[in-house]
């Protein structure tokens, strides 16, 4: 259960911090229930080649236990044909099996290589720790799920067998087919109905698993806006880089205001400086500024001799309209072209 205050949806950075510490939904019901389903296929399609296999192998050692034959054959034949028949009765059971754990897992999980659960935690080794999880509540909860469990199962074996116990009975009075008949039919009954009854308890339990998860890994309100916080960055640290980043803007701006054709100012509140040459196709605006920017602006102008002229309406205009380094709107072509017209006589007359 989510702990008190901790009522918020797990963002995806709380999965993944989940994730990565091994912390996943999964079910040990729903591992067993695939690995019996498995097994049961695998023998229907093995069962009957892998038991006459054994009854050859079978009658290979029966031959040997004749007098003298064992004596004859030499120890490390005998081991190595018992390695032999190991592996090629049981092999492919064990190989089956380990690749329906596999599957089991990457299901439940999925593809998530992670070598942060094998490292050892010695706070494991707490004795205080360990009676603590022992008497939780978790603990309680698993030992009831567990003995509900075992009374499902056994109720399920009870009303499958029941039936056919009459008939067990009489096995010592029917010939041996048909007693092993029964027994074969009764045993793939009992085995089809504890195989069904594991399935529904591994699909409650997997659903039980990814809830109880969910809700550890909750979070409270403070830690959702901590962790957006992190996520944007911290306001003070971006207001500093705000702050160096426009002081590096200016720099450049007023390094540029000795390139300009000419400084068209409000005259003190508002200062523009344009760059126009016969290869550009509208004037630049190479600097901008209000008040104390636009001071340095008209001071910068005059000491690399640039022409300022006071224009108050087209100032304002052309600081509301134009951005540093783009050209002017069409709109005041004919204004500017008339002021740098001006500015080209004036120096014509110098």
């Amino acid at each position: 259960m989510a702990e008190p205050g901790r009522t918020e949806k797990a963002t995806p950075k709380r999965r993944q911090q989940a994730r990565d510490e091994g912390s996943v939904p999964r079910s040990a019901d729903f591992d067993a229930a695939l690995l019996l389903w498995g097994n049961l296929f695998l023998f229907i399609g093995l069962g009957g080649a892998t038991v006459a296999a054994l009854g050859q192998e079978m009658a290979h050692f029966l031959n040997l236990a004749r007098p003298g034959a064992l004596a004859e054959a030499r120890q490390g034949h005998v081991l190595l044909e018992i390695m032999r028949i190991l592996a090629k009765t049981l092999g492919p059971f064990l190989a089956t099996n380990l690749l329906i754990a596999v599957l089991g897992g990457f299901l439940q999980r999925g593809f998530s290589p992670n070598m942060k659960p094998l490292t050892p935690k010695f706070d494991r080794l707490n004795p205080a720790q360990g009676f603590k999880k022992l008497f939780s509540s978790r603990s309680a909860v698993e030992l009831l799920k567990s003995l509900l469990k075992l009374l499902l199962l056994v109720f399920v074996a009870w009303r499958t067998v029941a039936p056919h116990i009459p008939g067990l009975l009489q096995t010592s009075n029917m010939g041996l087919p048909q007693a092993m008949s029964l027994l074969e039919g009764t045993l793939f009954v009992l085995y089809r109905n504890m195989l069904i009854a594991m399935f529904l308890l591994a699909v409650a339990d997997f659903m039980y698993q990814r809830h109880s998860f969910e809700e550890s890994i909750k979070m409270t309100k403070q830690e959702v806006k901590d962790e957006a916080k992190d996520a944007d960055g911290n306001p003070e640290i971006k207001r500093q880089q705000r702050g160096l980043m426009m002081t590096a803007a200016r720099r450049r701006m007023l390094a540029s205001v000795p390139k300009a054709t000419v400084v068209i100012t409000n005259p003190t509140h508002v200062a523009i400086a344009l760059q126009y040459d016969e290869n550009s196709a509208a004037p630049i605006c190479l600097a901008k500024g209000l008040d104390h920017l636009a001071l340095k602006i008209r001071e910068k102008a005059k000491e690399s001799g640039v022409t300022i002229l006071e224009r108050p309406e087209l100032a304002r205009a052309l600081y509301r309209q134009v951005e540093v380094g783009q050209p002017i709107p069409g709109e005041l072509y004919h204004a500017v072209a008339q002021v740098i017209a001006f500015v080209y006589r004036l120096k014509g007359a110098a």
